[in-house]
């Protein structure tokens, strides 16, 4: 991912592919606190900042490598 692309916005289809969780686990994951939450953009609209959901995912491969 380039810098630019590092400040996007993305939606739900684009965090699925990202992280290789269906959209209902993140949703649930969202819930429990244990994924980062949505920016809601409207009532309808939510988006996650693709630098948190790297952030994320590279505190998954942290845990992991410390277990």
């Amino acid at each position: 991912m380039s810098n630019s692309n590092f400040n996007q916005l993305i939606r739900i289809h684009e965090v699925s592919q990202m992280v290789s969780l269906g959209k209902s686990t993140i949703r649930l994951w969202v819930a429990l606190g244990k994924f980062p939450p949505p920016i809601p953009l409207s009532a309808t609209i939510k988006v996650w900042k693709a630098q948190d959901i790297l952030k994320w995912i590279e505190s998954q491969s942290n845990q992991q490598g410390a277990q």
